[in-house]
């Protein structure tokens, strides 16, 4: 079992909500859940002894938090990273603030994704500077992450020299060091409206958005499917998740917007225009034009297997003797951006990925005592490194 502290800690923690409903350059009013988790988490890093927390803005009201332990710029250091922000809770069928600890589970909105990972890792930072183990902290605790990774863009890391990044998310404790990116987008394609009892007076949008569709089904999401994905599970995929066309039943629709979702494999040098060359093949092949609209990317991310990070990861696993095998995963992470920034990431932490944004959301108490142990150990492992 976890501690009594790490279990009061993630407790506390899914008892705010701390939801993500909007992107960051939404307009309209709405609560500025993540504020709450930033503060809680900078109370944590001020009593387990950081030198600093830095509130860093990225909306009104939406902070990025920064704690930083520097014992000795000659030591190394390294970076934990995990997010603030949860899904919503629209069809949940258990109380999503309401913490239920219950046949060796915790329950509630956001204990998988990803506050387990976050209660662990400032556990664990807890017990590094405790012991004063040669080595630098920095904790980034990000807003936005669960509107394609907005908030991590924000971090500017450069005047660190961070030996490496552990991105919570939930892995069941396995290490992750490749992910797909991920784009959605709106595909909008326009008709022309008219009176429903003379139909050939207008151009019906929706029934150009089925050529479309059609199009989509027979010819790109084959073509997708086919591309190699050495390490992963499938190739590139394409979702269809919402169409909205239309304005009432006797009046030809006018315009029909389709959203789509995008997984790329890392490594895709096409992967944040992919969307642009679909629609392009679309028109060229339909005869009608297709806007995009609301595009939101999140890139990939693929580490290096002989990263120092990597090897200091596996000495870990060796020392609390559990089994090392590295993996790929569909999903996106604020793992993408940072290797982008030129570092070596590894996305890790307690959680079946399954159970996150799920009606019935839980964490196993085991994995949180385990990924405890996990980023204790990972992090004494490169205090020694030669």
């Amino acid at each position: 079992m976890p501690s009594a502290e790490l279990i009061d800690l993630l407790s506390d923690m899914v008892r705010i909500d701390s939801r993500n409903l909007h992107s960051l350059d939404y307009q309209g009013e709405r609560p500025a859940n993540e504020m709450a988790m930033a503060e809680l988490c900078a109370r944590k890093m001020q009593e387990f002894g950081f030198h600093k927390t830095d509130f860093q803005y990225i909306a009104p009201k939406r902070p990025n938090l920064l704690g930083l332990y520097m014992q000795n710029p000659a030591y190394p250091c390294l970076a934990f990273e995990a997010h603030l922000d949860t899904v919503g809770v629209d069809g949940m069928s258990i109380d999503p603030f309401n913490p239920l600890i219950k046949e060796g589970k915790l329950y509630g909105r956001g204990s998988c994704d990803t506050k387990g990972s976050l209660a662990c890792m400032l556990m664990a930072c807890r017990k590094i500077i405790a012991e004063k183990l040669p080595l630098n902290l920095l904790f980034l605790a990000t807003s936005a992450e669960e509107t394609s990774c907005e908030g991590v863009h924000f971090w500017d890391l450069s005047v660190y020299a961070l030996h490496g990044v552990i991105v919570g998310e939930p892995t069941s404790n396995q290490p992750i060091i490749a992910h797909k990116a991920h784009v959605t987008c709106d595909y909008v394609i326009q008709g022309k409206a008219a009176h429903g009892s003379r139909p050939e007076a207008g151009d019906n949008a929706i029934l150009k958005a089925a050529r479309f569709l059609r199009f989509l089904e027979e010819e790109i999401i084959p073509e997708l499917a086919a591309a190699p994905h050495d390490g992963f599970t499938s190739g590139n995929t394409l979702s269809i998740g919402l169409i909205r066309g239309g304005s009432k039943a006797n009046i030809v629709a006018e315009q029909c917007t389709i959203t789509c979702d995008l997984r790329i494999l890392p490594g895709d040098t096409a992967s944040d225009i992919l969307h642009q060359q679909i629609a392009k093949r679309a028109e060229q092949r339909l005869g009608f034009p297709i806007h995009i609209d609301k595009v939101h990317f999140a890139p990939g991310m693929r580490n290096d297997p002989q990263s120092a990070l990597l090897t200091n990861i596996e000495n870990a696993y060796k020392q609390l003797q559990l089994p090392f095998e590295t993996g790929s995963v569909a999903y996106c992470t604020d793992a993408g951006v940072l290797s982008r920034k030129g570092l070596q990431c590894v996305v890790l932490g307690p959680g079946n990925i399954l159970n996150a944004h799920a009606a019935v959301e839980y964490i196993e108490l085991k994995q949180l005592k385990q990924a405890e142990q996990i980023y204790y150990e990972i992090a004494r492992q490169i205090s020694m490194a030669k």
